[in-house]
């Protein structure tokens, strides 16, 4: 991904557009696959080799379409990407902060928290970034 003179990237968008629509697909896929499609894949396979049906542990969250229509709204440079962007942005950095502090008192080390852990250090962290680099795009 190269970028052209005045820091818009090939596909003629701002790099910051590009690598936030990245970033937000990636995050997208990686809460489908960690509390979707696992834990599926684990219940069946733990069935497949003869263990009791324990369920699914699926982790239930739909914020993946909320990212997912953000990201399209960047990449389509729609006039509600960046008030759509800071709600998000706001929102989820105050549920994610709330969810860690919660998280601390009494840490759960198991596989699948520590999968939720991993997605809600990313969700905060790209969140954060995005919320600066939002912020100043505005006030330029």
């Amino acid at each position: 991904m190269g970028a052209a003179p005045g820091g818009a990237s090939v596909t003629g968008r701002p790099v910051w557009v590009t690598v936030s629509v990245l970033g937000l697909v990636v995050m997208a896929t990686w809460t489908i696959v960690i509390k979707y499609l696992a834990p599926c894949l684990w219940a069946i396979s733990e069935r497949a080799a003869g263990r009791p049906d324990a369920g699914a542990p699926v982790m239930w969250d739909f914020w993946w379409a909320a990212h997912l229509m953000l990201a399209w709204l960047l990449w389509r440079a729609h006039p509600l990407a960046r008030p759509a962007g800071l709600l998000i942005a706001f929102v989820e950095i105050a549920i994610v902060a709330v969810k860690l502090a919660l998280y601390s008192r009494r840490p759960d080390l198991s596989f699948w928290k520590l999968l939720w852990l991993t997605n809600k250090i990313y969700v905060l962290g790209f969140f954060s970034v995005f919320l600066v680099v939002l912020w100043r795009r505005g006030r330029a």
